[in-house]
């Protein structure tokens, strides 16, 4: 199959079967001018093809001192639309405000996330999952998250670490979005809540690719303590240089805001962070804004790291080994 056959059949499959887009609907994408446009016209096309209306709105490229603020005229279309899509490729600005979570809770729309995304990871590995199945394991590992209190985290490189979670509702983002209030992030495949503000402490070493940072050429190790980034150790030092002028310059940017699992079997462990945080078996910790997922701290930056292998408890549930996540 070509490359334009996939692209269309890919956007169809997002339009019509992960959001259910019907005839009398709205779809308003947000993007910047980063955003790859074969993406955009792809889903516009399979937008029309369902007979629905769409609004394509452009916000600026976004740095870390605006990562997570939209325009306000963005914000006003938001309270218009049934279906929102957040496409930005310089930053995760389209989904990881205030607005949208206000949305969602009340639910006014239902909305996929696309951010940092490239046209590679839109036609690659992870966007050819079964969803269906993926969504229903989903759903499994929400109900064995749920109401869980304190989780222990390990790894193979190093990570040692213990936290209270936010977790009476985690968040199921496994490629199904069709009602109000849902979410999805194509390509797809996690499940994750936010940690209780202030509680994670331990040693976090971060072996896989970050956002905006890349893959360390060696594990960045990190103390971390009442829930903060509290001193770099050792590891990469390009990548240390820059995760430190983040902390150092970004308000709240050394918070942990987010604790995700990977349940993708066809997503690639190759270097971008967006395919391999929703691998089978990864996991990701995420520095700064934690809004969306339950917190009250608010940044410019939500950073997303991954980490190989993890070995993950739930109280004294076993989660996660070896690459593998426990279900049943």
């Amino acid at each position: 199959m070509d490359e334009i056959k996939i692209v269309e059949k890919i956007a169809i499959k997002i339009i019509k079967s992960l959001l259910e887009v019907k005839a009398h609907e709205e779809v308003l994408i947000c993007t910047d001018p980063s955003t790859d446009t074969r993406m955009v016209r792809a889903l516009t096309s399979a937008i029309e093809s369902q007979g629905a209306e769409f609004t394509v709105a452009m916000i600026p490229d976004r740095q870390k001192d605006k990562a997570t603020t939209i325009t306000k005229v963005l914000a006003s279309a938001m309270e218009s639309t049934d279906v929102y899509i957040g496409m930005t490729r310089s930053s995760g600005a389209a989904v990881y405000n205030a607005k949208m979570k206000e949305l969602l809770e009340q639910k006014k729309l239902r909305e996929c996330s696309m951010v940092l995304r490239s046209f590679d990871h839109f036609i690659g590995g992870a966007a050819h999952a079964n969803y269906d199945l993926l969504y229903e394991q989903g759903k499994k590992l929400a109900e064995k998250w749920k109401g869980k209190k304190n989780c222990k985290i390990s790894t193979p490189a190093g990570t040692h670490l213990t936290a209270e979670m936010i977790s009476n509702s985690p968040i199921i983002e496994c490629g199904k979005a069709t009602r109000p209030g849902q979410s999805m992030a194509f390509a797809d495949g996690e499940v994750s809540v936010g940690p209780t503000e202030g509680t994670m402490s331990g040693l976090l070493v971060l072996d896989g690719p970050i956002c905006y940072f890349g893959k360390p050429s060696e594990p960045i190790h990190l103390l971390v303590e009442s829930g903060e980034v509290k001193e770099i150790i050792k590891g990469d030092q390009k990548v240390i240089e820059k995760l430190d002028e983040m902390f150092n310059t970004v308000k709240n940017s050394r918070n942990i805001a987010e604790i995700g699992i990977g349940l993708n079997p066809n997503a690639h462990l190759n270097g971008d962070f967006e395919e391999e945080k929703k691998a089978l078996g990864t996991m990701h910790i995420a520095f700064g804004n934690g809004i969306y997922y339950g917190q009250s701290v608010d940044s410019q930056v939500h950073v997303d790291a991954v980490l190989y292998k993890p070995e993950i408890v739930f109280d004294d549930e076993l989660i996660t080994s070896d690459g593998l996540v426990h279900l049943d």
